[in-house]
């Protein structure tokens, strides 16, 4: 079984490589990981069997890191299935950004941090802020409105490297609870995106398509809901 992790450990790295992402991911597959997903023959040094096994196991990570988003219907709703393959991190006030977790719309008044970890300098990324729960979950015939757009930012830095082509707009959930979702797109070229005409209506995947950006390389959404005294303390 060792022997399988330490396999698995490589076939990851190389994809981290390759793809130029952070392999830190790679140190927590373990024997008892494996054994959870497999039955133990399968995973047998001998087994003829162990490169569908790699190959499978490969898979069930890879699902498992959407799993959030799925429950949370943000794929479906705002996005289609996608592998996550580079690595996103959104912060407010040094609070990072989980999926599906509350924050209040007073902590989210100014833009986020957002660092890419991943790519290289000559590679840029799209990063679009949307709601699509307008004007409330139950009906959201508004669906979805549009919150922030960076275009150009660089791999390895963060979005102040980039251009913001939408201003900001400050998260303001009045009906029921809101997702709010940041998505990351790999550009094919630098200035190679256009301006939306409205925040309304907004579109991710018709603008992902007009601007041929492909498949989300990273999202994460948090949810927030009007904010009142009572929920303040």
């Amino acid at each position: 079984m060792h022997f399988v992790c330490m396999q698995l450990r490589k076939v990851l790295y190389a994809r981290a490589f390759q793809h130029k992402i952070s392999p830190r991911p790679c140190i927590s597959i373990t024997s008892h990981t494996l054994s959870c997903i497999l039955p133990f023959p399968l995973l047998h040094t001998q087994s003829p069997f162990l490169p569908f096994a790699l190959n499978f196991i490969l898979s069930v990570m890879a699902r498992m890191s959407l799993e959030p988003l799925i429950v949370g219907r943000v794929i479906g709703d705002v996005l289609d299935s996608f592998t996550t393959s580079m690595k996103m991190t959104v912060s407010y006030n040094n609070k990072q950004v989980f999926n599906g977790h509350e924050l209040f719309p007073s902590t989210v008044t100014n833009k986020p941090r957002v660092e890419i970890d991943g790519g290289d300098l000559r590679s840029f990324f799209t990063l679009v802020m949307t709601d699509p729960d307008v004007p409330g979950p139950s009906d959201p015939y508004l669906r979805e409105h549009l919150h922030w757009i960076v275009t150009d930012i660089p791999g390895t830095t963060d979005a102040t490297f980039g251009k913001d082509l939408v201003s900001y707009e400050i998260p303001k959930p009045n009906i029921g609870i809101h997702r709010f979702v940041f998505v990351l797109f790999k550009q094919k070229r630098r200035q190679c995106v256009t301006q939306p005409t409205s925040r309304d209506h907004f579109n991710t995947k018709n603008f992902a398509a007009e601007n041929d950006l492909g498949l989300p390389v990273a999202a994460v959404y948090f949810n927030a809901q009007r904010e009142t005294a009572a929920r303040r303390r």
